[in-house]
């Protein structure tokens, strides 16, 4: 019994049927390629969500932290920036005389302190009965953040953070063959604190400036600092030993140059050489 024929060169197609090119066609269901391409979507908007909420939030870890540390780096400069101007205007009073001089603090969120006084000795037998010259001064100190200060003491400005710290204009100090001379500034005020966000004017005022001349019979002068950056003090008179030979400072094991203070220095300008003292008291005021 014969079955039905079937012609060569044809194929079956997806309905059932034979095609000209001898392949079999599957017809793909319309429904399926629908459900493929939300799949898709749905996906993808997953993806990118995920990609902003992670970029989000690495910007909230880092990137505001490290904008916020530029921020306090940038107050910091301007801090000291102001400070370095205030020096340079004192400066001018107990140079030449000014009668007053101010200078605009801005707190950026920090604190001003005209704070208790710190306290200069100069020892040498011939000075007032008990040989000894002393010299009280406040410090005006700016705190910021942690433990970093930018403080104006006896003419200097320093920067401290911690136990460390650097001077960034030292005091007014003359050194050479004919002699040596020492800037003491004496800041008067009563003692306060200003904080917050607000522009601060500090007023100097020119009370007083005299030299005090060393007795004749002392050829060796002692300087005693009681401070609290006497670690910072300590380093800027031990850079300047290394450049002068007139000065020297207790280290423990020189008997010729002891003292009591938490900084002692020595100097020796010679029996014939003068050691002065420039003296100016000046008048601090906070005002708005």
């Amino acid at each position: 019994m014969n079955g039905p024929k079937r012609e060569a060169g044809r194929g079956v197609n997806g309905s059932g049927r034979n095609d000209s090119s001898g392949f079999t066609s599957i017809r793909t269901d319309p429904g399926t390629t629908g459900e493929s391409r939300a799949v898709s979507e749905t996906l993808g908007f997953v993806l990118v969500f995920a990609l902003v909420t992670t970029t989000i939030a690495v910007t909230f870890t880092f990137g505001l932290g490290g904008l916020e540390d530029a921020q306090l780096a940038e107050r910091d400069t301007n801090v000291e920036r102001a400070f370095d101007v205030m020096h340079d205007n004192l400066r001018d009073i107990s140079r030449d005389g000014v009668p007053s001089r101010a200078t605009e603090i801005r707190l950026a969120g920090g604190t001003l302190t005209l704070e208790e006084r710190t306290e200069i000795r100069f020892n040498g037998t011939g000075w007032a009965e008990d040989g000894e010259y002393v010299e009280r001064t406040r410090p005006i100190v700016y705190r910021g953040a942690g433990d970093s200060a930018v403080a104006y003491e006896n003419g200097a400005v320093l920067v401290t953070d911690g136990d460390h710290g650097t001077v960034l204009n030292g005091p007014d100090l003359l050194v050479n063959d004919d002699g040596i001379i020492v800037s003491v500034i004496r800041i008067g005020g009563v003692s306060r604190s200003i904080a917050g966000d607000r522009t601060v004017l500090v007023v100097g005022s020119n009370a007083d400036r005299e030299v005090v001349d060393r007795p004749r019979d002392t050829e060796e002068v002692t300087m005693e600092i009681d401070s609290p950056r006497a670690s910072v003090w300590e380093r800027h008179y031990e850079e300047l030993a290394a450049e002068h030979s007139q000065i020297r400072l207790d280290d423990g094991d020189t008997p010729e140059c002891e003292g009591d203070g938490d900084v002692t220095v020595c100097f020796e300008p010679g029996s014939d050489a003068e050691f002065l003292i420039h003296q100016t008291t000046i008048r601090i005021e906070f005002t708005d």
